[in-house]
């Protein structure tokens, strides 16, 4: 049953004088669309997207959980406020100055001097003096309490339907306050719809009643607070939500009509057979269920194992087992050594999910970096590249262009399909909307979905509804915000249906951060058995003598490279955390010249052909040193038989040790890494209580932890720090009631933010690049190609922005930011500035050499 079915719809003709003349859009062929039109549109796409989602439980739930206990009328009003949050997001366009001015509606009077066509305050202001009187026929103060606050909350996500979220409390302000813009609207200002509008404006009666009502709803809030702890956290999730529905609905009505063609596919997975089954074929998949038919559940000991095969087969069975033991919890932990095959085993749970639970209907795979991304496609392509699913899985980051979709039309004379072109409008929609069954993305990007203000970021919240979402590596971000994001996303999954999987080879169990209830299961229950093999946890030497040495310690480190580097037919990687020390230690190494040794840099500034190049030579060939930055940490499949690193977290340090005999090619071949202090870590985790001394490998207990593999042990101690932060100056605590509790959406999303700006300007260095064995990029060609497509202001909205987001994977190549403020350039697009006259000198085999820029040093 439809959650909508038994909703009494508004009539336009009893709203409205001559509704049938109030205007919604008009397209430039001269046709127009009445506002009834338009809310008609948006209802049939609510209903579609609510079916194609299976959405209608999700919806259920939410009012189950807040309501479940109230009377009929207020469930039923509860249902009637969401569907008109839809259907009437619209009617402020009856303001006179948006249908003469906007929409040139002949019918309507000439523009009134209020300096006023805007029309989402309107129809906040209209939809509230819809409902108000409803709700204070409401018996009962509790419920007319719960449900004023979904009256404003809806009306809040009405008025910011064509802007961006900010705070829910300026909101308030704007329908109250004597120069509030809502307030206006209903007091000077009702000239701009008064002859349209049927019905008084209750905010202006004697009463006050709008203001009574806002005055309320703080203290409603709080007090549902004391009897359902962090409400706040679900009022956030439930007004992104119903914002992402809205804007759905919005959007593709529009789109219908302007273009004449209606949004048919959401990219829903409505059959998960069509992805597993071609999973199902894979030799690896095969193998696993052979061994799981003849060998699993046999073995009392793994300790004697050489094959580090049975041990990936056993994690894969038993994750996949404890799933299906617990299938209706939200979070699940999958912690498990480097090298024992996460990717696999998540993919084959996200599938087990989706095969087991109904509803579930899309997949998220969410990696910390790029260059992860790029890796994992190429497996999946391996998998799925031959079929037509392997359309079916998106990149979405700043990096890969947009997928563009065919359009279609039929011959009816040979009943065959002709290719049309690109159908721009369906593309971008599918971008925007996350129109795809499998997106690959990183935590950046699910973090704006999540939790960013633009408008943008709110689009695909309904689409991430009912989906499997696997975080690979989460705790590699500032730690000092790991209590918001579990509690945040244990709201979101129990909200919308989201099932999480979170996986790391050093994964703390972030359920200990909850104050509330958490449905959570660790997927291995016997971590023993993978982190304590030796196959595991002898694959890699650990030697600490090296941080014994407190002066000259680059020099002691050359040094002993030097003197590993003898050995032939080895690669050696070192890690250092700033990359001034990374380019010191290339240049004495260079300068040694060590016998047949090749040394190699690579850092952030290193360009992505670079990356690829070193990576290819580090699989093809022995003898290579490279000095890297944290780059090499995850995201380049590196592999080297001796490592060095200067530490940091003890997460960085196990996420090294994955870089070093890497693929257990010779059996018996133990990997070695030593480990150094040059540099302090402050500045990069300057609020992570990880960098503190006394849980680094400076401390000799941390050092056991890392060599026995008990991470358990080391995040009892960082989780419990956490905990008691959580009470003091601008922790959780202050956090909840100033920001979460408010619905400051800003401060909100400021908060969640996982990386901080560092550069303040970015430079375009025009130059000849290569960027793949076969492909050459001129800087010049691709800045003015990009400014050419900003500039044509005659080409449809969505060809351009399609056009401009390719233009920008190209323009990407030649940006590099920048704390420099003075400096010459030759032109600028905003903040993005053009230098082409000698800027050759600024590189060095292809990498940036930013104290050339920014200090002017030159060979």
């Amino acid at each position: 049953m439809y959650y909508f079915d038994d909703i009494t719809k508004k009539k336009f003709s009893e709203l409205l004088c001559r509704s049938e003349l109030v205007l919604a859009h008009t397209a430039e062929d001269g046709r127009k669309e009445t506002l009834e039109e338009h809310g008609e549109l948006c209802i049939k796409y609510l209903k579609k997207i609510t079916e194609k989602k299976q959405l209608d439980h999700i919806m259920e739930g939410m009012e189950k959980q807040w309501l479940g206990w109230a009377s009929e009328m207020g469930r039923g009003l509860f249902r009637e406020m969401l569907f008109h949050t839809i259907y009437l997001h619209d009617i402020g366009k009856i303001n006179c100055n948006y249908q003469r001015g906007t929409l040139k509606n002949k019918y309507f009077r000439e523009n009134i001097d209020f300096n006023n066509s805007n029309h989402s305050m309107l129809s906040a202001i209209i939809y509230i003096n819809e409902f108000y009187n409803i709700l204070s026929k409401i018996s009962s103060g509790k419920e007319r309490a719960i449900l004023s606050i979904f009256l404003l909350l809806n009306s809040y996500i009405i008025s910011k339907h064509h802007g961006n979220f900010d705070g829910f409390k300026a909101f308030m302000g704007k329908l109250t306050e004597p120069d509030g813009e809502g307030k206006r609207l209903y007091t000077e200002q009702m000239l701009l719809f008064e002859e349209s509008y049927l019905k008084e404006i209750l905010h202006n009666n004697a009463y006050g009643a709008l203001k009574k009502l806002v005055k309320s709803i703080g203290g409603n809030i709080k007090y549902w607070e004391k009897e359902r702890k962090e409400i706040s956290f679900e009022l956030f999730v439930y007004t992104r939500f119903i914002a992402s529905l809205l804007l759905s609905c919005d959007y593709y009505a529009t789109t219908e009509f302007k273009n004449q063609k209606e949004v048919k596919e959401f990219g829903a997975i409505s059959d998960i057979g069509e992805f597993y089954d071609i999973f199902k074929q894979e030799s690896l998949y095969k193998k696993i269920r052979h061994y799981e038919k003849n060998e699993y559940g046999q073995r009392k000991s793994y300790e004697s194992i050489k094959d580090i095969n049975v041990l990936r087969n056993e994690l894969f069975l038993d994750a996949e087992r404890y799933f299906l033991e617990s299938p209706w919890e939200n979070i699940y932990y999958l912690e498990a050594p480097t090298g024992s095959g996460k990717s696999m085993v998540s993919f084959n749970l996200a599938f087990r999910m989706l095969e087991r639970i109904d509803e579930l209907n899309k997949i998220f795979y969410v990696y910390p970096f790029n260059t992860l991304i790029e890796q994992n496609l190429e497996n999946l392509s391996k998998i799925f590249g031959n079929s037509e699913r392997m359309k079916d899985i998106a990149v979405v980051n700043s990096l890969v262009p947009i997928i563009t979709m065919k359009k279609e039309t039929t011959n009816i004379e040979h009943s065959e399909e002709v290719d049309q072109g690109i159908d721009y409008v369906r593309s971008l929609l599918d971008r925007q909307f996350l129109h795809y069954p499998i997106v690959l993305t990183t935590h950046v990007s699910m973090f704006r979905f999540l939790f960013g203000t633009n408008k943008e970021d709110l689009f695909p919240l309904a689409q991430i509804a009912n989906s499997v979402i696997i975080l690979d590596e989460i705790q590699s971000y500032k730690n000092s915000i790991w209590k918001e994001i579990i509690t945040f996303l244990n709201h979101y999954a129990k909200l919308l249906n989201i099932k999480v999987i979170i996986m790391s080879a050093t994964l703390p169990n972030l359920s200990k951060l909850i104050d509330t209830e958490v449905r959570a299961v660790s997927l291995i229950k016997d971590r023993g058995k993978y982190f304590k093999n030796p196959i595991f946890k002898d694959r890699v030497r650990l030697d600490f003598t090296l941080l014994d040495s407190k002066e000259n310690v680059m020099d002691r480190l050359i040094e002993h490279v030097a003197m590993n580097a003898k050995k032939d037919n080895i690669n050696i990687l070192m890690e250092f955390i700033y990359r001034k020390s990374a380019e010191e230690a290339y240049q004495k190494l260079c300068d040694l010249e060590i016998g047949n040794k090749e040394v190699m840099i690579l850092t952030g500034e290193s360009s992505a052909h670079e990356r690829k190049e070193i990576v290819k030579a580090f699989k093809e060939k022995k003898d290579i040193i490279l000095a890297a930055t944290q780059v090499v940490e995850a995201g380049v499949d590196l592999d080297a038989n001796i490592g060095y690193k200067d530490i940091s977290l003890l997460d960085s340090e196990e996420q090294f040790l994955g870089r070093i005999n890497r693929h257990f090619l010779k059996e018996g071949e133990v990997g070695q890494v030593y480990f150094f202090d040059l540099d302090s870590a402050e500045r990069i985790y300057k609020d992570d209580v990880r960098k503190e001394g006394i849980h680094t490998l400076l401390n000799k207990e941390i050092r056991d932890i890392l060599l026995n593999k008990e991470f358990g042990a080391y995040y009892e101690k960082v989780l419990t720090h956490l905990v008691k932060s959580a009470e003091g100056s601008n922790g959780f605590r202050e956090f909840v009631e100033k920001s979460v509790g408010e619905l400051d959406f800003s401060s909100i999303e400021s908060r969640m933010n996982l990386i901080d700006a560092q550069y303040q300007n970015s430079i375009f260095f025009s130059r000849i690049i290569k960027i793949s064995d076969t492909e050459v990029l001129d800087g010049e060609e691709v800045w003015n190609h990009y400014v050419s497509l900003l500039e044509d202001n005659e080409m449809e909205y969505a060809e351009k922005r399609i056009k401009l987001q390719e233009a920008s994977t190209r323009l990407n190549h030649f940006i590099y930011e920048t704390k420099k403020k003075n400096f010459d350039y030759e032109k600028h697009i905003g903040n993005l500035y053009y230098l082409s006259i000698d800027v050759d000198r600024y590189f060095e085999n292809g990498r940036f050499v930013r104290e050339r820029f920014e200090e002017g040093l030159f060979l």
